[in-house]
C-alpha cells in the first residue's frame, strides 16, 4: 500500500491484553530495486526475568478479547525472558543448533 504506516502487534501485545489484540505475523516482502522501503524497527523490552503485565481494558473491549492464542509450536509465556529466548531461537535456528541443541527439537 503506498504511503501505509505499519504497526506490527507482536507477542507481549498479545499476551497484555488477553488476545483483544493479536500478535501479527511478519510478511515484509522488500520492494524489488529501484522502489525504497523505509523501516524503522523499536523495541522496548522489559529485562528478561520480569512477568508481563496485564492491560485492565475498558469493559466492552474485555468482552471482545478472545484469549491468548494456543499454539504449541508458537507458546505466549508470561515471562519476558522465556519469550526472548524462543524467538532467538525460531530466528537463528543454525546458531541454535550448535550452541543450544539441548534447547531445539530436533528434526524429525
Amino acid at each position: 500500500m503506498p504511503g501505509a504506516f505499519v504497526v506490527n502487534i507482536g507477542e507481549l501485545l498479545e499476551y497484555a491484553t488477553g488476545g483483544y489484540l493479536k500478535a501479527t505475523n511478519h510478511r515484509v516482502v522488500s520492494p524489488q530495486a529501484p522502489d525504497d522501503r523505509i523501516s524503522i524497527p523499536f523495541f522496548f523490552n522489559p529485562a528478561l526475568d520480569k512477568r508481563l503485565p496485564l492491560i485492565e481494558l475498558p469493559a466492552e473491549l474485555a468482552a471482545e478479547a478472545k484469549g491468548v492464542t494456543k499454539d504449541p509450536s508458537n507458546p505466549i509465556h508470561a515471562l519476558y525472558g522465556e519469550n526472548a529466548l524462543k524467538s532467538r531461537l525460531r530466528a537463528h535456528p543454525d546458531v541454535a543448533a550448535i550452541h543450544h541443541a539441548d534447547l531445539v527439537a530436533s528434526p524429525a
